[in-house]
């Protein structure tokens, strides 16, 4: 029996741009799909069709690699500016470093070719039940969003997943105030009347999501891997941020773009 050769020995980095979904045939067929299968989709498609026609002697020694769906970028015409609103919402699958907040939207800038965004979301990932997401755990990340909002390239600051007593410890420290929490209706039918007299009371906005905390759990990466590698190339992977940004069309409230940049990443010498 031939033994299996690796598609991607070296590579321990990998970046995908899923460009705007909303022109995918094959995601409209699945209307309802939520974040975490959108997100599997794109990184299986776009892999698929890199790796189909990629130089694979090429590949063995490829220690990164960046795939872009080319053609469902779509740059913002400058015209259209005023018109639209661009959120993005950065979802940290780990505590990386904080500096991993501006390399994703910088990446966002650039692809919609635009030089600030007027919304950006963070989702800092479950930790351990021992540990709590305390105010030290979220403030290198916060001052690197209050630095892009001093550098104008980022407008206003929301965050995911905080109770009463985290959102009010953020407002309370932070220069640049948290303008919205994002609410997961799924653990709590209903807003907790503490949370939602505190935004009210410091003008905050409550809304609600429906993101699994873990956005695409490294199991499920590791199989999209495999399917589209080999079974050597699969092992170790792991999710370690994902950023969907979404344009609206303001008069008319309906969006026009929502794409995803993935990455992921793993030590290749680490096989099972």
């Amino acid at each position: 029996m031939t033994e299996e050769i690796p598609v991607i020995p070296k590579v321990s980095s990998l970046i995908v741009h899923s460009g705007n979904i909303v022109n995918w045939n094959r995601l409209k067929r699945h209307p309802n799909h939520g974040a975490t299968a959108e997100i599997a989709e794109c990184i299986d498609a776009t892999l698929k069709s890199h790796l189909e026609n990629a130089d694979k002697t090429a590949l063995q020694y490829e220690t990164s690699l960046e795939y872009k769906c080319t053609k469902f970028i779509e740059p913002l015409p400058a015209e259209e500016r005023g018109d639209l609103k661009v959120t993005v919402k950065v979802f940290l699958c780990k505590l990386l470093p904080p500096a991993t907040l501006k390399e994703g939207i910088e990446k966002v800038l650039t692809e919609l070719n635009i030089t600030f965004i007027e919304t950006v979301l963070l989702a800092l990932p479950e930790l351990e039940e021992e540990k709590d997401l305390s105010l030290s755990v979220i403030q290198p990340y916060w001052e690197v969003l209050e630095e892009m909002v001093e550098e104008e390239k980022v407008l206003s600051l929301g965050i995911a997943d905080l109770n009463k007593e985290q959102l009010e410890e953020l407002h309370k420290w932070a220069k640049i105030k948290p303008g919205i929490n994002q609410v997961n209706l799924e653990s709590c039918c209903v807003m907790p009347k503490d949370l939602t007299e505190y935004a009210k009371q410091n003008d905050i906005q409550l809304l609600s999501h429906n993101d699994a905390r873990d956005i695409l759990p490294n199991e499920k990466l590791c199989d999209i891997i495999k399917k589209n590698t080999t079974g050597k190339d699969s092992f170790s992977w792991e999710m370690l941020w994902v950023l969907r940004y979404s344009v609206l069309i303001k008069c008319r409230g309906i969006i026009k773009t929502k794409a995803y940049i993935t990455k992921c990443g793993r030590d290749p010498k680490n096989r099972k």
